[in-house]
């Protein structure tokens, strides 16, 4: 059984992500077997407030038998892999940094870093340290766009697409940072690598 760590209860991710892992509360479809969370970190976040906060953390400890600590780093011995959960992408390469350093395989959710510096330094010390890094959007492994890409022989090639999401903008991940994701992965999927160039529109 790999034991699975969490890192900021500001969203609800961590919940749910728990409830799988956990086999709690989800139909039995919805479980993934293998890992469970057994510690949690609640952080700190500009996000929500500690209040909204404290009470993720009692169902986390109450109903989902996880062991609370303090610090991220409390983590350390007691879990063999981490899931990186607040919302703001700028505290994601600190809160990370402690388990890549220990070659800790680690999931960074949404956004992964606010910055390309910080996006860049983190992917670098997953490589220097042999730590298995990564970070994606659950519409990426959207069964209507899977379904879609294995029906290439029906369809034809998709020549293009065209992506929208909810994108909710917040001052703790500026821009498009916060949900912007999205549509991005969803492009992406459809479509694959190898972006050339990108342009803005906004409209208040």
């Amino acid at each position: 059984m790999i034991r699975l760590g969490i890192v900021g209860l500001d969203t609800s991710h961590a919940g749910e992500f728990t409830k799988r892992f956990n086999h709690v509360g989800v139909e039995e479809e919805q479980w993934v077997d293998g890992a469970k969370v057994v510690a949690a970190c609640a952080g700190e976040s500009k996000i929500k407030s500690m209040e909204e906060i404290e009470a993720e953390a009692k169902i986390m400890a109450e109903r989902f038998g996880v062991e609370l600590v303090k610090r991220p780093e409390d983590m350390l011995g007691k879990i063999d892999a981490v899931l990186i959960e607040s919302q703001e992408g700028s505290s994601h390469f600190t809160y990370a940094k402690p388990f890549i350093m220990k070659g800790m395989p680690t999931f960074v959710d949404k956004p992964f870093a606010c910055s390309l510096a910080e996006a860049k330094a983190m992917s670098r010390l997953a490589v220097k340290k042999k730590a298995p890094l990564f970070s994606s959007s659950s519409l990426r492994y959207a069964l209507e766009i899977q379904k879609l890409k294995a029906s290439a022989a029906e369809v034809g090639s998709i020549l293009g697409a065209e992506a929208y999401s909810p994108a909710p903008l917040h001052p703790a991940n500026p821009g498009l940072f916060h949900y912007g994701i999205h549509a991005v992965e969803t492009l992406y999927a459809l479509m694959g690598p190898g972006c050339k160039s990108v342009w803005c529109v906004y409209d208040e």
